[in-house]
């Protein structure tokens, strides 16, 4: 049975519960089969791991993650006609209020929307995500003033999305033990196939129908589908009953801290070219369709490299493949945005760094069950997740004001540098964390499956 300690030891890569191979085998065909009909608060059952019936919740939240993410991967189109159009003479440092806080509060909620999702059940927590969402989009619809859109589309959708997200994030890992890596990142690659029709659907339904109407659109799509996703959030292990709201035993272990930083810098980091690469189109003499493009060519390199970075990382490990994922990002960032003269190197840029930069959204919940116990992962996810949402906050405002005051909307040397420089460092904690797995190991080779 699984130690009763909900924390593992830095070196335990396996989260399930110790099983004899014989029950293993004569389980495994019924449990994989038997769909969980009765309130999954009740289901006493624990499922063998990698068995064919986790693809079902985890394609479940691979859909949800279209709309989760698609909102913040696709803002990019929303903000480019705010900046442009809508809302001419308003600041960027102002108008990035509406899509950063919808990364914080997704990501800064899901503290206690993780904690909810481990003690009440990961359907009941998505269903209220799903009624926010859809609310929010509804309301932002019928915005006139930015501060409007910044309650409704920023807070608001980003509250829902933190109820999505919380019990989505755990799902894939929980479900798989070897392809744990290849499952979280089709999972994740969910985040970026929503990005592509979500950015092309809305550039088109902004041109076509209005603004207004491609929120409500959003809105009504959002409630339907994830609705019905929601229905098959199965959790492999049954939550352990708990008194405290928090898991704060996490938070004695150095492992958590530096997953914790890193997603602090990595979000602090990562948003510029979403947020501004429609506007560095358009000062390159692009149209708003080529800032659109931009965003596809975007996701679609993210669909690709969130799934290879899967499987990578199950054949040599999440930590060593996060690590080169994240220096060759800055490698790539830097010379190619700020070099940039016309919008060819703008689509090479955008397609190489959708391929390598979001790793860390798949591996970062690979790492953390890989050294956290199965039954609480939602909650220990929530906590590393909260340094995300703080990172997004103040990454996407201080850019929007280095854009503003140094780069004076003509330029964006200065907010690519900021960028650039940390995601190097979220690099360098990346660096220390496998450094301290191997030190506190009995293999001490340098080149080794971290």
């Amino acid at each position: 049975m699984a130690s009763s300690d909900p924390i593992k030891d830095d070196l335990t890569v396996e989260s399930t519960p110790v099983l004899s191979q014989t029950s293993i085998n004569s389980t495994d065909k019924n449990a994989c089969s038997d769909v969980q009909h009765n309130n999954e608060e009740m289901e006493p059952t624990i499922r063998p791991p990698d068995c064919a019936f986790g693809w079902i919740p985890t394609l479940a939240v691979m859909v949800n993650y279209m709309f989760i993410f698609g909102a913040s991967n696709s803002y990019g189109v929303f903000s480019t006609y705010y900046l442009n159009q809508k809302f001419v003479g308003t600041s960027a440092s102002t108008l990035s209020w509406i899509g950063s806080l919808i990364t914080t509060f997704m990501l800064g909620c899901s503290f206690l929307t993780g904690a909810l999702a481990d003690k009440k059940g990961y359907r009941l927590t998505a269903y209220i995500g799903t009624v926010l969402c859809t609310a929010a989009y509804i309301l932002a619809s019928f915005a006139k003033e930015v501060w409007q859109l910044i309650l409704t589309q920023g807070i608001l959708f980003g509250l829902g999305a933190s109820f999505l997200f919380a019990p989505s994030v755990s799902i894939p890992p929980q479900w798989f033990s070897k392809h744990r890596g290849l499952a979280s990142g089709v999972a994740v690659a969910g985040s970026s196939l929503g990005g592509l029709w979500f950015t092309a659907a809305t550039q088109a339904m902004i041109d076509n129908i209005g603004a207004e109407w491609a929120l409500r659109i959003l809105g009504i799509l959002t409630f339907v589908v994830t609705g019905v996703m929601n229905l098959f959030y199965f959790r492999r292990v049954p939550a352990k009953p708990r008194k405290n709201i928090l898991e704060l035993q996490a938070a004695k272990r150095l492992t958590f801290w530096l997953v914790s930083l890193e997603s602090f810098a990595m979000y602090t980091g990562y948003w510029a070219l979403t947020f501004y690469i429609g506007t560095t189109a358009r000062q390159l003499g692009g149209t708003f369709q080529d800032g659109s493009n931009l965003l596809l060519v975007l996701n679609a390199g993210s669909v690709v490299g969130r799934i290879l970075a899967g499987l990578i990382a199950d054949k040599f490990g999440s930590i060593n493949t996060l690590l080169l994922s994240l220096l060759l990002t800055v490698v790539i960032e830097m010379p190619l945005w700020i070099k940039a003269k016309s919008l060819a190197p703008l689509y090479v840029l955008c397609a190489l760094y959708g391929m390598v930069s979001p790793t860390f959204i798949s591996l970062n919940p690979v790492i953390v069950s890989n050294h956290f116990d199965t039954d609480v992962l939602a909650s220990v996810m929530g906590m590393t997740n909260l340094f995300s949402g703080i990172g997004g906050l103040v990454g996407n405002q201080v850019q929007g004001v280095i854009y503003d005051k140094y780069d004076k909307h003509e330029q964006f040397t200065n907010t690519i540098v900021f960028s650039a420089m940390f995601v190097l460092f979220a690099g360098l904690v990346i660096a220390c964390l496998r450094f301290h797995i191997i030190r506190k190991g009995t293999d001490r080779r340098f080149f080794q499956k971290v």
